[in-house]
């Protein structure tokens, strides 16, 4: 584990409309007012977007799994504002929902706004942390600490105990959570 302490600088409130691209936008607004280590909270709505929904297996390094979605779908998210590269970078994850359905992941690429995104973007003051490609991951990871020097802090309560092996899936079992997503998901009949 490694962990930063800080306290809050500026907070920033933003608007992003109808038609922008909402990870552009604020992406440009925390480089030019040099926020380098942060969190921004939003909400609002998404006319398209591309997301990483998980991996497409739980291996290293993860192969993702993107979906695209489009048509106004309501957002919430958050994210973390860190350096990678020498540039202020953010890491946005977000629930989306539309007519009952829903999805959760990592905005990637654009994210076109519909109608309107709001998003506060709170500065961390005191803290550096910096995005550095990780080789068992293979993905850019946030090392905590002065110019990426990491402050290791563990507890000293011996070895790790080894993961348990994923229990076998039964195929089609009655209830299980496929079952739950079609009938959360199933539409009354039209009479």
């Amino acid at each position: 584990m490694q962990y930063s302490e800080g306290r809050i600088g500026r907070v920033f409130v933003l608007r992003i409309d109808d038609g922008e691209d909402f990870l552009g936008v604020t992406r440009e607004f925390v480089k030019t007012h040099a926020v380098t280590a942060g969190t921004i909270l939003y909400l609002g709505a998404l006319r398209q977007a591309k997301m990483v929904t998980g991996p497409e297996e739980a291996v290293f390094p993860p192969d993702p799994h993107f979906v695209m979605f489009e048509g106004g779908w309501e957002m919430v998210g958050i994210g973390t504002i860190t350096m990678e590269d020498g540039s202020p970078a953010i890491h946005f994850h977000t629930s989306v929902g539309r007519a009952g359905h829903a999805l959760t992941g990592c905005l990637r690429e654009k994210a076109v706004t519909y109608i309107v995104a709001e998003a506060v973007i709170l500065e961390f003051s005191g803290i550096s942390i910096v995005r550095q490609f990780d080789e068992k991951t293979q993905v850019n990871l946030p090392v905590h600490g002065q110019d990426g020097e990491a402050q290791e802090k563990s507890a000293k309560s011996g070895p790790t105990p080894p993961e348990p092996e994923p229990a076998e899936e039964e195929e089609d079992a009655p209830g299980g959570l496929a079952d739950i997503i079609r009938d959360l998901t199933r539409r009354p009949p039209v009479k």
